[in-house]
């Protein structure tokens, strides 16, 4: 869909940055940032009684004054990223707003909310994943506002992940929401704090050369990022098969993960005629996981990739569900329990965070391994957290990831289902799709 941009501006912070935060430096865990790249959320909101033109006019400006407020907050936010000092330069030079609405004035608002394709909704996102650190001048936050000709309206955040994860980004969200609406029923008490470059300093060694975009990359046109629906009663279903190790209660994002780690593997069988060996990586947040626990609005990169063991071509080929239920589980309370030892006296951070994925990419080297990436966004409050006084969202996207066989999870609108944007080449998409799994429990 082609959509006319009606305006840009820079948003700046209401009041100056002070001198001592003006230079915010790169951790050593944002420098493991493969390549520069841009999160992207996308947030639907029906139109209410009142959403005539003054009144969408109305609440714009109200998001751009609420924003400007709560820039001062998220300082970085509103800064510049200099390359050369891996720094940001948090001298208040703004975020970036645009106010767009769809080319065709008769764009059906309804149908971009039921989109499945994180594609069709990437022209709702004004910087595309990879548009980030071209110019010492790109803004880190780009925010746009499209609204429909029915009045209701597209919120999308696009920002670097250079310094930002997506639970920073639901932080940011959450609080923008409450600054926007500050009578809403449902407050939330956020403060958010930037520790992390003094926690995990960076180290004078590389950590590896930038690229642009890679060949599969979102844009490219064999990738294909899609949304799968798994609902309570399916979940339900899922759990009851299941038997947890511990007696511990086994999660929704879990279970999903293992149904769909069982399409996938399936799938590679079907590909390469024959099982290969499987490696999971899972994303985990550890705020909360350390001791002591990092305050839950810690801003940045505060996450681990956690390596499950690599399952066996005899493993794989004769796997269930409880079986991959159990190599998830046991990667991640591995991951979780060394986070706990993140900040003891005879902890090494640096330690806990690199050698899993040294170790495990020295035990794959020269092999033919099948690896999937899962990134659970589930908990980050991207329904639930962010209603601007007209509503929460009837509906929620994401802009593309690089990469294949990468799968993020989003909480349902419900709150009790989980969508899963899965990102495959069209060809194993369309096989992926054909597992009689993901046919009988997803919509």
């Amino acid at each position: 869909m082609k959509i006319n941009v009606i305006s840009k501006k820079l948003i700046k912070p209401i009041t100056p940055t002070p001198q001592n935060l003006r230079k915010h430096d790169l951790s050593f865990i944002d420098m493991l940032i493969p390549i520069p790249l841009n999160l992207g959320i996308v947030l639907f909101y029906d139109p209410s009684p009142s959403s005539h033109s003054d009144s969408i006019r109305s609440r714009i400006r109200h998001l751009q004054q609420s924003l400007s407020e709560i820039l001062p907050q998220f300082y970085p936010l509103a800064g510049r990223y200099i390359k050369k000092d891996l720094c940001i330069d948090c001298s208040d030079q703004g975020a970036e707003f645009i106010e767009a609405e769809p080319a065709d004035e008769d764009a059906d608002f309804n149908d971009f909310v039921s989109k499945r394709e994180s594609g069709e909704l990437n022209d709702l996102l004004h910087s595309k994943f990879y548009q980030v650190d071209e110019l010492p001048t790109d803004p880190l936050l780009s925010v746009q506002v499209t609204k429909f000709k029915c009045g209701g309206l597209v919120i999308s955040v696009s920002v670097s992940h250079r310094i930002y994860d997506a639970c920073s980004v639901g932080t940011f969200i959450a609080t923008w929401a409450n600054a926007t609406n500050p009578g809403g029923a449902h407050k939330f008490e956020i403060h958010p704090s930037f520790e992390s470059p003094t926690l995990f300093p960076r180290r004078n060694q590389p950590y590896g050369p930038e690229s642009g975009p890679p060949e599969n990359g979102p844009d490219h046109p064999k990738l294909i990022v899609k949304k799968f629906s798994f609902d309570k009663d399916a979940i339900k279903t899922l759990k009851s098969n299941i038997v947890s190790k511990n007696s511990m209660n086994i999660s929704r994002v879990r279970v999903v993960s293992a149904i769909i780690a069982k399409a996938l593997i399936g799938m590679d069988r079907a590909k390469n005629g024959l099982s290969r060996p499987c490696m999971f990586i899972q994303a985990v947040n550890f705020r909360g996981r350390t001791v002591p626990p990092l305050p839950k609005d810690s801003c940045g990169n505060m996450l681990v990739l956690s390596p499950s063991r690599c399952m066996s071509e005899d493993e794989t080929d004769n796997c269930g569900v409880q079986e991959l239920v159990d190599v998830l589980g046991d990667g991640l309370e591995k991951t979780i329990a060394d986070c706990a030892e993140m900040f003891s006296p005879s902890g090494d951070a640096h330690g806990i965070i690199m050698d899993p994925l040294i170790s495990s990419i020295q035990k794959t080297w020269g092999t033919e391994v099948n690896f999937v990436v899962f990134s659970d966004w589930s908990k980050f409050g991207f329904y639930q957290k962010a209603d601007f006084g007209w509503g929460k969202p009837v509906g929620a996207g994401i802009g593309a990831t690089p990469g294949e066989k990468m799968i993020v999870m989003m909480d349902s609108k419900e709150g009790d289902g989980i969508e899963a944007w899965v990102h495959l080449n069209s060809d194993d998409m369309a096989c992926f799709e054909q597992d009689p799994d993901i046919k009988l429990l997803t919509t």
